[in-house]
């Protein structure tokens, strides 16, 4: 039996991951070894154990943080650790072969370059246009006339998530207004509509594009709330994932969020470089990443994805705890 860590078991991510694990046939492969910063979280009911880490956040304690996880992944003999938490992502990035190489244990997450491209929507922007990828015009409030700008455009901050400070403006007034509110703004181009938004998966190891899904979806407070999977992806869109994953190399599992322009083009708006809140919902239609993972990392195996088409609906639920 493997020991698998989950940081994040109060998160959506955190449980997302939980869920993927023992909701498969290969659950009884592994056992569960959580991580959250707060009791009582609905994963930790999941997990065979849950752990309490100091808290990140509180300035000066990312080395007593490193260390206290490196003990327990040590005295637990993990064998995988995946990341729930997005704020622990640049620490364990910048120390993954560190603490892999301390404790054998894998930890999944991208590099600091990764990260930094998707943790700031403007370095997005640049790494697309950078590299001859299809992107929304993309504008730093300082560097542009609004007189020539076309509306409606977007106004969002350049480091967040989940639609938060995020306002749609369709003229001078309402763009001046909306810049007051976001903080560190970015104006971008409004690419396409509600009915034209997905949500795209790609699984990426040693360096190749292992797998991916793009799932049409509708939004609910920054949230997928409806997915819709079919397998007919326009040759376009299966391009630009490819051609994204490769120029950008991620590790584990990415998450690009994109709309379909009037010409069929598609554009990205974000890059989360983890696992997403849609993870659990992509297995649903067959394609479970963290199972993936798991037999790729530990057995050298390659999982055959057998999709199939339908719609999958996020609802809230309870658990009775004793």
């Amino acid at each position: 039996m493997y020991k698998i860590g989950i940081t994040g078991t109060g998160s959506l991510i955190g449980q997302a991951i939980i869920k993927s694990i023992i909701r498969s046939s290969n659950k009884d492969k592994y056992s569960l070894v959580g991580f959250d910063y707060f009791p009582d979280t609905v994963g930790s009911l999941w997990c065979n154990k849950n752990y309490i880490l100091p808290d990140l956040l509180k300035a000066g304690t990312e080395e007593i943080w490193l260390k206290e996880l490196t003990n327990i992944i040590l005295n637990e003999k993990l064998n995988v650790l995946f990341v729930g938490v997005d704020f622990e992502l640049p620490l364990l990035a910048e120390k993954k072969q560190e603490m892999e190489s301390a404790t054998n244990c894998k930890i999944i997450v991208s590099s600091k370059r990764v990260i930094e491209i998707g943790n700031d929507k403007y370095k997005t922007y640049q790494f697309l246009k950078d590299n001859g990828l299809y992107h929304p015009k993309t504008y730093l409030p300082s560097e542009c006339d609004f007189s020539e700008l076309a509306y409606p455009l977007i106004v969002k901050p350049r480091i967040g998530a989940r639609s938060i400070g995020v306002y749609k403006v369709n003229n001078t007034k309402e763009l001046e207004r909306a810049l007051t509110l976001a903080n560190d703004p970015i104006i971008q181009e409004c690419v396409g509509d509600d009915t034209t938004e997905y949500t795209c998966g790609v699984i990426a190891l040693d360096g190749e594009l292992k797998a991916h899904i793009a799932l049409n979806r509708s939004l609910k407070e920054g949230n997928t709330f409806i997915s819709t999977y079919k397998k007919d992806i326009s040759p376009v869109l299966e391009k630009y994932l490819i051609d994204i994953t490769k120029k950008l190399q991620p590790h584990g599992s990415c998450n690009f969020q994109l709309r379909i322009d009037k010409h069929g083009i598609p554009k990205m708006f974000e890059i989360n470089p983890r696992h997403s809140g849609t993870t659990y919902i992509r297995s649903l239609f067959g394609y479970n990443e963290i199972i993936y993972i798991l037999e790729f990392l530990l057995e050298g195996n390659e999982t055959k994805f057998d999709l199939t088409e339908g719609k999958a609906i996020r609802f809230f639920e309870e658990a009775l705890i004793k």
